[in-house]
């Protein structure tokens, strides 16, 4: 099994890694996207992007209260 790789890190924060996955005779690939050690698997690169920029969201309106 091959380790995850690095293929998009935004400058103001997170990462996105690209993940093969056996399962059965398959292999799928799966990314994932971590903000501040939440870390999630999502099936495209878009749905891991929205989902950083969501953390991000938030943790910007706890910092302003």
């Amino acid at each position: 099994m091959c380790l995850p790789e690095l293929i998009y890190s935004p400058i103001d924060g997170g990462t996105i890694h690209r993940y093969e996955i056996s399962g059965g005779k398959r292999k799928f690939m799966r990314f994932i996207g971590c903000y501040l050690g939440q870390c999630n698997f999502y099936k495209t690169i878009d749905d891991a992007i929205d989902y950083i920029k969501n953390l991000k969201d938030v943790q910007n309106l706890h910092e302003t209260h």
